[in-house]
């Protein structure tokens, strides 16, 4: 009997123990967590790079969109698209906006009223800056055996004027090849752009290392001097060249030349356009003198405007 309720009574005993426990570990399981080891926190995303939005080019020229974009052209950046071919025009602005992830030409109008840098690249891209010390370097062979060697050392001075001269790379390999032919003779070099900006680079004379490629070791030596990372022209270069801004359908020309140079300059004008332009340089001109144009320009009906072929690039006035 003692055995039985001895059973009995340890038994009711280790329930109530076995119930604690169970309850106290219920009660911790409920109220603790691990910590979580910051070797496990999530990593911060990597920053995505940022892609201009996608579209395609406008090519077809809509009349009434491109008589907008002229007007705010003209009004915004002061250029007069008015002789240009429309067609061609209309296609590389287009190509233009889309390069910047731009859908259309008045969204580059739009975004170029708010971005200096901008409208300064879409001024260069109408106005066509691109050029290099004596580009096409035959064509200056030419110029030189054929017209300034004997103008330079046959006349008591020279005047040349370089057209849409961009940067300068035109004005100033001209005044090298004049100091190099006849290093005393009187040289003015009249170098205009419609592009205010370009000129005021032009007129400083410096240029990067990779705009010197077609200036050889021993011009560089002469004609300019190095400051840090660019080469500056010297001051007896520079002073043969005067700068201005002009517009070569609405500005008078000044006259008279021995050799005007216009290269790579009027190719998106209207033909009407550039009749008028090769009739005016042709006025411009002394008789004798010449009309120096790009290696892929050449004038249709030369006679009609007065001028005699003379070469690829070359038109004289008789």
């Amino acid at each position: 009997m003692e055995t039985n309720e001895g059973s009995a009574g340890g038994g009711r005993g280790a329930r109530r123990t076995q119930g604690w426990a169970a309850s106290r570990r219920q009660s911790v399981n409920s109220s603790w967590r691990p910590p979580i080891p910051t070797s496990m926190e999530t990593p911060p995303r990597p920053e995505q790079p940022v892609t201009l939005p996608t579209f395609a080019p406008v090519l077809e020229l809509d009349p009434v969109a491109y008589d907008r974009m002229a007007s705010d052209v003209r009004s915004l950046l002061g250029i007069d698209l008015a002789q240009y071919k429309p067609a061609q025009v209309w296609r590389r602005v287009n190509g233009f906006a889309t390069a910047r992830g731009l859908p259309n030409a008045d969204a580059l109008v739009a975004r170029a009223r708010q971005d200096p840098s901008l409208r300064q690249a879409f001024v260069d891209m109408l106005t066509i800056n691109v050029s290099e010390f004596f580009r096409n370097p035959e064509a200056w062979d030419v110029l030189v055996a054929q017209y300034l060697k004997l103008m330079l050392l046959g006349q008591l001075s020279v005047r040349i004027w370089s057209a849409g001269c961009s940067l300068g790379f035109e004005p100033f390999t001209i005044a090298m090849l004049s100091r190099e032919i006849a290093p005393h003779t009187p040289v003015y070099i009249l170098a205009t752009d419609l592009d205010e900006t370009v000129l005021a680079r032009a007129r400083k004379g410096v240029y990067a290392e990779a705009q010197m490629a077609g200036v050889s070791p021993a011009r560089r030596a002469r004609f300019f001097r190095r400051v840090d990372n660019s080469w500056e022209a010297k001051p007896e270069l520079q002073a043969l060249i005067t700068w201005r801004r002009h517009d070569l359908l609405r500005d008078p020309y000044e006259k008279p030349f021995d050799i005007i140079c216009c290269r790579n300059v009027v190719i998106y004008f209207t033909e009407p356009a550039k009749v008028e332009l090769y009739n005016r340089f042709r006025e411009s001109l002394r008789p004798g003198g010449v009309l120096f144009l790009g290696a892929t320009e050449s004038i249709p009906n030369v006679r009609a405007v007065g001028l005699v072929p003379s070469g690829l690039t070359f038109y004289n006035r008789p």
